[in-house]
């Protein structure tokens, strides 16, 4: 585990791919908004393929749900972490995709159920579960720019040390938000869903 000054310092680190993560994210976000004015049909796919996704956890008790969207964001976010060692393309594309993915949903959400009903239904558990992926995604890119300079020689920085820190900062900072974000998602975004 990290300390709080451990953690602020890998913070620090971090600010450029994080401001990078949440630029991807914010292009592909557009791109999602752009498949549903200008591709519907590819809109609705999309919008089948989600709702397969949803449908899995949909009625699931509220501890199981909370326990089944933990397991699911921590595995994908360390997994981009891990994939970002491939000259960070994984996690450039998973921003891409999953803010397209928001792009489209916020669109087609907001046609049938209105502003306030889409907010409410992102808005709560999106603030720290986005907060989590992006510095995870953040770590990825940062990850795979420190390989590409090793190889080029442009930097020696040790990967393995690297990784170490990765895995200490994902543990004492993203995992608590995830934790947070799936309890909120679970017990109060579904509240506000079904009232």
């Amino acid at each position: 585990m990290m300390s709080c000054t451990e953690i602020r310092a890998y913070l620090i680190r971090l600010r450029p791919y994080l401001a990078v993560s949440i630029i991807l994210f914010g292009v592909g976000f557009v791109i999602g908004l752009m498949i549903v004015q200008r591709f519907p049909q590819m809109a609705d796919s999309f919008e089948s393929s989600l709702t397969g996704f949803v449908k899995i956890f949909r009625g699931l008790p509220k501890f199981r749900l909370f326990a089944a969207i933990f397991v699911n964001n921590s595995a994908k976010t360390l997994l981009v972490i891990l994939l970002g060692l491939i000259f960070a393309v994984i996690p450039t594309f998973f921003l891409i995709v999953n803010g397209a993915a928001l792009g489209v949903v916020m669109s087609l959400s907001m046609q049938t159920r209105g502003l306030r009903e889409s907010v409410l239904s992102i808005l709560p558990h999106g603030i720290p579960e986005l907060t989590a992926v992006f510095l995870g995604t953040a770590i990825g890119i940062m990850l795979g720019i420190s390989v590409l300079r090793r190889i080029t020689g442009k930097h020696q920085a040790r990967i393995g040390t690297e990784l170490s820190q990765a895995f200490k900062f994902f543990y004492s900072a993203i995992v608590p938000l995830l934790l947070f974000a799936a309890g909120v998602e679970a017990y109060v975004t579904t509240a506000l869903i079904s009232r």
